[in-house]
């Protein structure tokens, strides 16, 4: 009896020696982890910290060597980070983020918990923005289905040809509110319609965008039912009513190259491109067709005809090309898509 109490006894000293040593065990000031980091060649993008997930990520300039970066960070009071072992100095350490770094936080207990860190690099990867697309790009799927790219739907045909070409692409559904986190890395964006409303927030992340350079493919719509475009405001584009017909006059661009007409199925028109100076207007709908503001089906007085449609607007980091029929692109006109690729990629 002596002997196996003292078994047990034994027994228990191991396993609670054994619980200390556990990382499963964590102080809470580790959950959470990393309160600040950044590096020198990081974009106007903010980090992304994920404490649930123990993730950081954030971006950087296309042209920094991801080998030799120095990241700054901030952590709880009494915590220390670790690298292979060694202890990091905020500031004075430099790291190989070619790939992503695992670091390690120790508390005064011993208490650790593991965290991953990714650089991404801006590239000419493309993210297709369908998220306020109210079904022009995603149907027959929608919120109830769920949003899923190698699933038929009305855009898979020129996400598809994007990646024949040998571009990565990723495509947004409406599930959730668009973050900087969505565009890092991605020099490239295709902003599929507008029909349903911007936030704030989301705004906010479209200007840091524009101040950091991109390339933005601007598809909006015509707005019977949905006369607001928010993003559109926010770049200086205003575009209204509802048009159709064939553009049939064209500015010479590298989008235009080759072109003699554009169906024009259902879209809407510029109003405003005598006002922004930073307006290259590209193509104009024909002599016999008009703008319908009033959306009456006939044409009224003070109502414009051949209207402007499709053009450049350039930014000091960016450059846009917009056209306000996204019905178009469905059917795949040539030579205008392989122009459009072609534009897209250039001034990286």
């Amino acid at each position: 009896m002596r002997i196996s109490i003292l078994f047990l006894l034994c027994l228990l000293l191991t396993v609670l020696s054994c619980e200390k040593d556990e990382p499963a065990v964590q102080n809470p000031e580790l959950e959470g982890g990393f309160l600040a980091f950044s590096t020198n060649g990081q974009t106007i993008l903010s980090t992304a910290i994920k404490s649930n997930q123990k993730q950081v990520k954030f971006e950087v300039e296309s042209d920094v060597d991801i080998t030799k970066l120095v990241p700054w960070f901030e952590v709880p009071t009494g915590i220390s980070v670790y690298l292979n072992g060694v202890e990091q100095v905020s500031g004075s350490s430099t790291i190989d983020f070619s790939r992503t770094v695992t670091y390690e936080l120790k508390d005064i207990n011993n208490w650790r918990a593991q965290w991953n860190v990714t650089a991404v690099p801006v590239s000419k990867r493309i993210v297709i923005d369908a998220s306020h697309d109210g079904g022009v790009w995603w149907f027959p799927q929608s919120e109830q289905t769920g949003f899923n790219p190698d699933k038929y739907h009305q855009g898979k045909v020129f996400a598809d040809l994007l990646r024949q070409k040998g571009f990565k692409v990723d495509e947004l559904g409406s599930e959730v509110e668009l973050k900087e986190e969505h565009f890092m890395g991605y020099f490239i964006v295709i902003r599929v319609n507008g029909f349903q409303t911007y936030t704030v927030n989301e705004l906010d992340v479209y200007s840091k965008l524009v101040k950091r350079g991109m390339n933005l493919v601007f598809f909006t719509d015509h707005k019977k039912y949905d006369p607001k475009d928010e993003l559109g405001d926010l770049l200086g584009l205003e575009f209204k009513g509802i048009a159709g017909g064939k553009v049939s006059k064209f500015t010479s661009h590298i989008i235009t190259e080759n072109l003699t007409s554009l169906n024009y199925i259902a879209g809407s028109v510029l109003i405003n491109a005598d006002l922004n100076p930073d307006i290259q207007i590209l193509g104009w709908l024909g002599e016999n067709d008009y703008a319908d503001l009033n959306f009456n089906g006939i044409k009224d007085e003070g109502e414009p005809v051949a209207p402007p449609v499709m053009g450049i607007l350039n930014y000091p980091k960016s450059k846009i090309f917009f056209i306000g029929d996204v019905n178009g692109l469905q059917i795949m006109p040539q030579p205008f898509i392989d122009n459009l690729i072609q534009w897209m990629v250039t001034d990286f």
